[in-house]
């Protein structure tokens, strides 16, 4: 299995421009490799596409795709899509719980999880998935 995930966004301040220092998957299974990361954007009239079927992506983008550690976000420029790309055999559930963003503003270093769950399986394991994702997606929700 290979794909990419783009759910989740990033959006720089209006006043200063942000370097993203590292994006993190937090929670991932043994089995699950990350392939890298990347941004693509400012996000325009396409949004966001979820799932793309390899990494790196092809289509489905608004703008540019570049390496997300050492990106510049100019002030003001809008969001950027996270696209994170995975690598696996799946032999049991995996569940990430958050995306970590570390990015600097000037001197200052901050570290954000973002709230981003998704749950890879096996094939023969789509219900139990399914009750799991649904159960992640409250437990993110109830705790913004």
């Amino acid at each position: 299995m290979e794909f990419t995930d783009g759910f989740e966004t990033f959006k720089a301040l209006d006043d200063a421009d942000v370097v993203i220092e590292s994006v993190r998957s937090v929670g991932d299974a043994e089995e699950v490799t990350v392939l890298g990361t990347l941004l693509s954007g400012p996000l325009g009239e396409n949004g966001i596409w979820q799932s793309f079927d390899s990494y790196p992506p092809v289509e489905g983008l608004d703008g540019p795709v570049f390496q997300a550690e050492g990106a510049r976000i100019p002030a003001g420029s809008g969001g950027y899509q996270i696209l994170i790309g995975y690598r696996g055999v799946i032999e049991e559930m995996s569940i990430r719980r958050g995306v970590e963003v570390t990015y600097r503003i000037g001197a200052w270093v901050y570290r954000d999880t973002l709230p981003a769950g998704i749950v890879m399986c096996p094939a023969d394991e789509e219900r139990a998935c399914a009750d799991e994702m649904d159960r992640l997606v409250k437990e993110i929700g109830d705790a913004q």
